[in-house]
């Protein structure tokens, strides 16, 4: 460039030539110095680093694939210091909401419409303060040298937890009443405090924290290795156990909005799940809102009222214990179908068809678990009385030939007679006490069993006298859905002093 600008002879042209090679210069020396700072402070940091862990009793790792074991339980101190840390945090707002704005419920200017609302406007956050202030930020920090041990402070107090679900479901009428009166009230205080949040936002951090949890349990989640599989199964719990109780608080609103319900829902167990279904029933089709609880299935029609709320007029329910359930319907992998025994009518089948497939299974998981715990319960019913008439505590007979000899019978029987099926089905109802020896139907289970191995390899199946058959073999690890076809006799008669027996036949 210096050589072109010389050839032309001109003045002009060095001098261009000068200024631009002093500003490349210039760039070249900006560069170094940059790249020098970037590594000096790389090297601090690793120095830093070094030290912590000189100072902490670990000795230095030298090779990469030894690091790893330490950074996974650096990441999990840091994540349950983190919890702790944002947990006082947490704990400071909801006290400094009763100690700054409960005062205010007691003035004389309190506007009429406020007067003996503090209840509706706060919830039950002075019950949130007590138990997290007294209970469960002390057991946070004393994990702080053992993060896996947070879940047990999350499972340990489940019932506790269940108030933010009872905070959710107050909270739409707080905020309607702060919008309406309460704002223009409180905003006086937040002025003499010179705080920057008002009175609304803080009411919010329940809820926000709870979704905080959530996300810090999921973080603690990624930390932990598979073959720590006690730790991550309390800690999966723990994570579960939140979420359910972020979404409870909807579902009990909605379950506020049932209307024209002749049932009483306070006594059917809890809420488990509420949802929308596309539903088919004989050659009728049509949009149901369904509640499942832990003793009851309700079907509602959405409807929606003046003002753009969502009401569900009751349309009928069944009980649990009538319940059974095929897993997939269909050739669409979002259906599911679940049938009812009445003593007065033929089975009535629904196709329930979800939205998506995280919805469909999350329903047919959890009406297997609460079919699968019916069954358990009648089972250990039936031993007791057994015990008490003086029939023995064991759930079986001596009987000859074998109990190998017998299920090897069963099994030859059912593969010969009945062949392969595509479908898994689960139903449960009561035990028969006025004719024992009554032979049930079942349904033939297919995919994977509660528990692996056959029928004589469970102490969960053998009491309960039920066959299960595998036709997959479960992944290590993998947590089975309870898919089998389970069918005890139906109650009729429950003042029979008839000893209590469950037999199977096939279903015709």
């Amino acid at each position: 460039m210096k050589d072109l600008a010389g050839e032309l002879k001109s003045e002009q042209g060095l001098k261009q030539w000068k200024f631009a090679w002093s500003k490349c210069q210039e760039t070249k020396q900006m560069f170094e110095k940059k790249l020098e700072a970037a590594l000096r402070a790389r090297r601090t940091l690793s120095s830093d680093q070094s030290e912590t862990r000189s100072v902490s009793g670990t000795p230095r790792r030298h090779s990469e694939g030894c690091a790893k074991p330490q950074e996974r339980s650096s990441s999990l101190s840091f994540s349950c210091r983190k919890m702790v840390t944002t947990e006082r945090e947490y704990v400071r707002s909801l006290r400094y909401i009763i100690d700054h704005y409960f005062p205010e419920m007691e003035r004389l200017d309190l506007p009429q419409d406020l007067r003996g609302k503090r209840s509706v406007i706060f919830g039950n956050l002075e019950k949130l303060v007590d138990f997290h202030s007294q209970y469960f930020l002390k057991e946070l920090e004393s994990c702080c040298n053992h993060p896996l041990r947070v879940s047990h402070c999350f499972l340990r107090h489940q019932d506790q937890f269940g108030m933010y679900a009872l905070y959710s479901k107050n909270k739409p009428k707080s905020d309607a009443l702060l919008a309406s009166h309460g704002n223009s009230f409180f905003r006086n205080k937040q002025l003499e405090l010179e705080d920057k949040m008002d009175l609304a936002s803080y009411l919010l951090k329940p809820i926000q924290r709870m979704s905080k949890y959530a996300l810090l349990l999921k973080d603690l989640i990624k930390e932990v290795t598979e073959a720590q599989e006690q730790e991550l199964s309390y800690l999966r719990a723990a994570a579960e156990m939140v979420k359910f109780q972020l979404r409870h608080g909807n579902d009990l609103l909605a379950m506020d909005a049932i209307r024209d319900c002749d049932v009483n829902l306070k006594e059917q167990g809890q809420l488990v799940r509420q949802d929308e279904f596309t539903i088919w029933y004989g050659r009728k089709k049509c949009q149901r809102h369904v509640f499942l609880f832990e003793d009851l299935v309700l079907f509602s029609k959405p409807k929606r009222i003046e003002g753009g709320l969502d009401v569900y007029i009751y349309k009928h329910s069944f009980k649990t214990a009538d319940v059974g359930m095929t897993e997939t319907s269909g050739e669409n992998a979002l259906r599911f179908e679940v049938w009812f025994r009445r003593r007065t009518s033929k089975n009535q089948a629904y196709i329930l068809q979800a939205a998506t497939a995280d919805i469909k299974h999350s329903w047919t998981s959890d009406i297997a678990r609460i079919l699968w715990q019916q069954a358990t319960r009648n089972k250990e019913i039936r031993m007791q009385e057994m015990v008490s008439m003086g029939v023995g505590n064991k759930p079986f007979l001596d009987i000859k030939p074998s109990d190998a000899a017998i299920n090897d019978r069963a099994i030859d029987y059912i593969m010969k007679g009945r062949g392969a099926r595509t479908r898994a089905s689960i139903a449960v109802s009561l035990f028969d006490h006025s004719n024992p020896f009554k032979r049930a139907p079942v349904n033939t289970p297919v995919s994977g069993p509660p528990v692996a191995g056959g029928p004589s390899s469970s102490t969960l199946l053998g009491p309960l006298n039920l066959h299960v058959y595998s036709s997959q073999t479960l992944l290590p690890g993998e947590r089975p859905l309870i898919s089998p076809c389970i069918e005890e006799d139906e109650l009729e008669h429950e003042t029979s002093s008839q000893p209590s027996m469950s037999m199977y036949r096939n279903r015709s």
